[in-house]
């Protein structure tokens, strides 16, 4: 059986970023500000602060914290389920190469972790991205089965001869769909402008700007239409 040891040493890249000098390390570095979204793109995209959430915690601190404490043993099944995936056993004795996670970062997801919405607000931060299916849709039905999409419908007829043909539709989306995920937006953005605000009262050694993001963007589109 092969055994895989994991190198002590660390990457040249990976030494770079723990001295916190890799590019983009402190978003906020340039002009002593930064965008309370992009900020938390930071620390959970790019940071991962909440990958090692629980390591160095006891059970009870981490069950305090609102986490899920668990373990595995290095012998149990947890072993042999290791060694099926890999095809190999997995030697871990030595040092291990562990991520090392910036203050700020730190500090951005022990606050996020008491605003209401705060969960939604971490989720889009690990994707870099933002709630989205708010728009007002073009079509509010559709073919339900396409000859050629938006161009042809597949018809029925009601009846023998010339009797009239109709096409079946289905919603695109409904209303009630599409106000959930607008109210998805508004929470998003609530709780982003709440963790602006309470991040402004900690000493953070840089200026926590509020979202630039668009609080209703379907307003300020109907605006641009009219």
């Amino acid at each position: 059986m092969v055994t895989v040891i994991r190198s002590g040493s660390l990457p040249k890249h990976r030494a770079t970023r723990e001295q916190g000098v890799a590019p983009m390390a402190r978003p906020w570095e340039r002009t002593g500000s930064v965008d309370v979204e992009q900020l938390a793109i930071w620390a959970y995209r790019d940071q991962k602060v909440d990958r090692f959430a629980t390591t160095g915690l006891h059970a009870i601190e981490i069950e305090a914290s609102g986490m899920e404490a668990g373990g595995r043993s290095a012998d149990g099944c947890a072993a042999i389920a290791d060694i099926n995936h890999m095809g190999c056993r997995i030697d871990y004795s030595g040092r291990m190469v562990k991520d090392s996670v910036h203050r700020a970062a730190e500090i951005v997801a022990s606050v996020l972790a008491d605003i209401d919405h705060g969960r939604l607000v971490a989720f889009h931060a690990r994707l870099g991205g933002r709630p989205d299916g708010w728009e007002e849709p073009t079509h509010w039905y559709r073919a339900t089965v396409w000859v050629k999409p938006w161009r042809e419908a597949q018809t029925e007829r009601t009846g023998r001869g010339t009797s009239p043909t109709f096409c079946s539709v289905i919603p695109t989306i409904t209303r009630e769909e599409l106000a959930r995920r607008r109210l998805t937006y508004l929470n998003w953005w609530a709780a982003l402008d709440q963790l602006a605000w309470r991040l402004s009262m900690r000493s953070m050694g840089f200026t926590v700007r509020r979202p630039s993001a668009p609080q209703a963007p379907w307003e300020v589109e109907g605006e641009g239409d009219a």
